[in-house]
């Protein structure tokens, strides 16, 4: 028995190993000011592989984390950091609605969508996040953001951790994305 469940996981192990590897990219990002905060306005881009989506359907969650950095710059000094911001998501299937919820782990907020693809694009569109008071922010000097996500696998059971441990579908991270605002 417990050779032929060492085989099933060698086998889905080689099937996930063998499929094109997942990219994950913040493909743009602005800030805008609103009643006294910066608010986050952000575009990921990301691909589920097949094994990661089935897994979703079957109630395992997604959780995504974006890491949010402002820095002010100085001249002759290392930058300063103004603000840091987690913000993590979760996407999760629930069987008796049948029902895919986003929710958004800091704020509490949630939303309810009927098809796996339709919450995925939620994830993708981060919109009117306060991620800075307007009272921190130097006038005359200027500011850099950065933004990066990681999706992420810690919220699953060990068991179906230890199998797709060597699988890239359940962890993935992009690459920081800057930019120099006017603020």
């Amino acid at each position: 028995m417990a050779l032929l469940l060492l085989g099933c996981m060698l086998a889905a192990t080689g099937a996930f190993a063998q499929a094109p590897p997942a990219r994950f990219e913040v493909r743009s990002a602005y800030v805008e000011p609103a009643e006294g905060v910066y608010e986050l306005n952000a575009t990921l881009n990301f691909d589920l592989q097949e094994g990661a989506r089935a897994a979703i359907r079957e109630g395992v969650p997604l959780s995504l984390h974006l890491e949010i950095v402002v820095k002010r710059q100085r001249s002759y000094w290392l930058d300063e950091t103004v603000a840091t911001l987690d913000q993590y998501y979760e996407l999760a299937y629930r069987a008796l609605s049948e029902r895919y919820l986003v929710r958004n782990l800091n704020s509490g907020e949630q939303a309810s969508y009927a098809t796996l693809d339709a919450a995925l694009d939620a994830l993708r569109v981060i919109s009117r996040l306060p991620i800075l008071d307007q009272a921190l922010v130097s006038p005359k000097r200027r500011h850099e953001i950065s933004v990066r996500g990681n999706l992420d696998v810690r919220t699953m059971p060990d068991a179906l951790r230890f199998v797709l441990f060597w699988s890239d579908d359940w962890r993935q991270r992009s690459e920081w994305y800057t930019w120099s605002p006017q603020l």
